[in-house]
């Protein structure tokens, strides 16, 4: 039986329910030269060109210098090392660039999920921001409000970030009375795949909207004909500029689904939730499972007791007794408090999640994206070719970069809160960040020795072109010594041709002897004794004679 409890709109005197975050983390790089390395991929002067002539996107400095208190207690959150990364300096030499779409600033705009056979949420648009970074990755946030009364129950949340989140199909449903034959293989009705997946997984649509009229529309109906594997998601292609879009190549990070940050407020989830007994808590709550791990229609692990170990292991329960817990998983950062009102202190925690903690998940994003998208560099210089001139310049550039990440971009520790601490090493952890540091590293040093070998042998090469020269040359060289040095006399008539003739045989020899391999070498080893006798010995007293 369905707990009434979930389905429930709660009751409030604000209208202010929900708070949701959607974060699409994505790697770029510019022009399609393959030699080029990637610094030279990655450089910010041509998005800052193209995204300051849009005129819908802003670039606002930092808030290195505060401006209002909310600016000053979360810059002050972080240690100072820490904040270049998360802030944009508004100077030409940061390594990154935020821009805010003015339009979304100045109200009006709302984030439309439409639910097949079900209701259209839609969410108040605060904010659209979008960050590049100079290591070749980006993270595009949608920052929105739910204050409708009406979707405001435990499912709607749940609803919202599991389809709010989907930019394309994480796969298409197949016909499976066909499983069994040939033609379960060979199916291309995509229309009818994809629509298997809508309301399953993937919203009917996710649409942009200016003071209730259309502006966005994402239907998905690029993917009701042959979907390719580097297709990229409308609603992303539709909002950034198409200059930007047709000079840089754009693609996601990770997969089909954005990270969700969210708060939501609910006294009786969290009286639920809080439990009276260690059988009746967050531990064993099927909700509470469901908002961690952005599920939607149904808890995506069967099993009770693996459950309960997970929820343990990905929930921050320091506040519990005071109504406040936080949940981290690898797709998202979620907090539960009271029920938004004047008195509770949810709304302290609410603006910890709108600005500290959402930083937090960025930071870790950022982090992540730039591990994968330096795995993948890796993999793409290994696949060059062993004559390749450019290995050594692309391996010095990525490891260059690796230095500057692993020096101002990934951080042990972000800020001295134990609660930021605790939500820090959650998100490191089950986004198993040191371990992919790690593995990255090892990657890029044997890439680097492999880079050493090649240039190593090209530098082998070069001498051996050297030797081969001095071989042809050194032997007629000392032959001309020695008769110099014996006080042979040649006659230029006898000399003409047979001598030199025997100079270039024994050079050639010379040649052979080293420029063979290694069976062969005492042959011509024994063939150049054998001319070097004669030439020095015999042939003078013959012309003696």
């Amino acid at each position: 039986m369905a707990d009434p409890i979930l389905a429930s709109p709660i009751a409030t005197p604000e209208p202010f329910y929900s708070f949701h975050i959607f974060l699409f983390p994505f790697e770029w790089h510019s022009g399609d030269n393959p030699a080029a390395t990637l610094e030279e991929k990655t450089a910010l002067g041509q998005i800052e060109r193209i995204m300051s002539q849009s005129g819908h996107w802003e670039r606002r400095g930092s808030w290195l210098d505060p401006e209002a208190l909310v600016h000053y207690n979360e810059a002050n959150y972080f240690y100072d090392f820490v904040r270049p990364v998360l802030y944009d300096t508004g100077k030409p030499d940061s390594f990154q660039r935020h821009y805010y779409h003015i339009a979304a600033s100045q109200g009006g705009l709302s984030y439309a999920i439409q639910c097949k056979n079900g209701p259209t949420y839609k969410l108040e648009i605060d904010d659209i921001v979008v960050s590049f970074y100079d290591t070749g990755v980006g993270l595009l946030a949608f920052h929105l409000y739910n204050r409708e009364s009406a979707h405001s129950a435990p499912d709607d949340i749940l609803r919202i970030n599991q389809f709010g989140r989907r930019l394309y199909p994480p796969f298409y449903g197949t016909d499976t009375g066909q499983l069994g034959k040939q033609a379960f293989f060979e199916d291309k009705n995509w229309s009818r795949g994809l629509d298997t997946v809508q309301g399953a997984e993937l919203a009917q649509s996710i649409s942009l909207e200016a003071h209730g009229q259309p502006w966005i529309k994402e239907d998905y109906a690029d993917w009701r004909i042959r979907a390719t594997l580097d297709q990229s998601p409308g609603l992303i292609r539709l909002l950034l500029p198409a200059p930007l879009m047709q000079q840089i190549s754009l693609s996601p990070v990770l997969d089909d689904r954005m990270f969700v940050v969210c708060w939501y407020g609910n006294d009786e989830l969290i009286a639920q939730i809080q439990g009276q007994d260690s059988s009746n808590d967050y531990v064993h709550n099927d909700w509470w499972y469901q908002y961690i791990f952005v599920d939607g229609g149904f808890k995506t692990c069967q099993n009770d007791d693996m459950a309960a170990e997970l929820l343990k292991a990905h929930t921050n329960a320091r506040w519990s007794k005071s109504g406040t817990f936080f949940g981290v998983s690898r797709y998202s950062l979620v907090c539960l408090t009271q029920t938004f009102s004047k008195e509770s202190f949810s709304k302290v925690i609410c603006s910890h999640v709108q600005t500290m903690y959402y930083k937090i998940a960025l930071l870790g994003l950022v982090q992540r994206a730039c591990l994968l998208r330096f795995s993948s560099e890796v993999t793409d210089i290994s696949q060059m070719a062993n004559g390749d001139r450019k290995v050594a310049s692309k391996v010095s550039s990525l490891y260059r970069q690796y230095l500057r990440f692993v020096n101002k971009i990934f951080f042990r520790e972000v800020t001295a809160q134990e609660q930021g601490i605790e939500i820090y090493d959650l998100l490191q952890q089950h986004m198993r960040l040191s371990d992919h540091v790690k593995d990255l590293e090892l990657e890029i040093q044997e890439l680097h020795q492999y880079a050493d070998l090649l240039e190593e042998k090209r530098r082998n090469d070069r001498l051996d072109i050297l030797t081969y020269i001095g071989a042809l040359f050194v032997v007629p060289s000392f032959i001309g010594t020695y008769y110099s040095i014996a006080g042979v006399t040649l006659e230029e008539d006898w000399m003409e041709i047979p001598f030199l003739l025997l100079l270039a045989l024994s050079g050639g020899t010379a040649y052979a002897l080293v420029h063979s391999r290694k069976q062969w070498r005492w042959v011509w080893g024994f063939v150049l004794l054998l001319l070097m006798t004669y030439v020095l010995f015999i042939y003078p007293n013959n012309i003696a004679k």
